[in-house]
């Protein structure tokens, strides 16, 4: 498995509703659109393709819900930072899921014959939420707010930083 964008729904349901009013709702929405997973009202689907039906659903039941890119990441080469806690949903199915618009995804890159990608990573490693590895790359997530921050530091070592995410 690799990193790969999913896209979520968040909704806001009313209070005082019966319990079967978010039952009903869960039964319509598996009814229009395959539903990936979910973490207590967040809805998560693979594809950006299901986000209209369940919308029209959620409407129906006066449901506000806010829209959100996620980035599913696989727990097999994952090595959790000081941050993950603070940034990492995980649902019960055991799915790693991140919100792109507080964490980038990005690799690290010697850009100059005399770069010193190690130190780089060095400073980078107090920002990072985690980092993943597969056979052939190194991926690194930190909070998007700290992308600049990551540009320079990599600049100084004669490196670059390419973001995925």
């Amino acid at each position: 498995m690799k990193l790969k964008r999913m896209y979520g729904l968040d909704m806001n349901l009313p209070d005082g509703k019966i319990p079967g009013f978010y039952a009903q709702i869960v039964k319509g929405i598996a009814e229009r659109a395959p539903l990936y997973d979910r973490y207590k009202e967040l809805l998560i689907f693979d594809s950006e393709d299901h986000i209209p039906a369940v919308l029209k659903l959620l409407e129906h039941y006066r449901v506000t819900s806010e829209r959100c890119d996620l980035l599913i990441v696989p727990s097999d080469g994952l090595e959790q930072g000081a941050l993950y806690e603070d940034y990492a949903i995980v649902t019960r199915n055991e799915n790693i899921f991140l919100d792109l618009a507080l964490t980038a995804a990005f690799s690290l890159n010697a850009a100059k014959p005399d770069a010193e990608p190690a130190p780089a990573l060095e400073q980078l490693k107090e920002h990072l939420i985690g980092q993943w590895s597969n056979d052939s790359a190194a991926i690194y997530i930190m909070d998007r707010q700290l992308m600049e921050l990551a540009e320079r530091i990599a600049i100084a070592y004669g490196c670059s930083v390419e973001w995925l995410y």
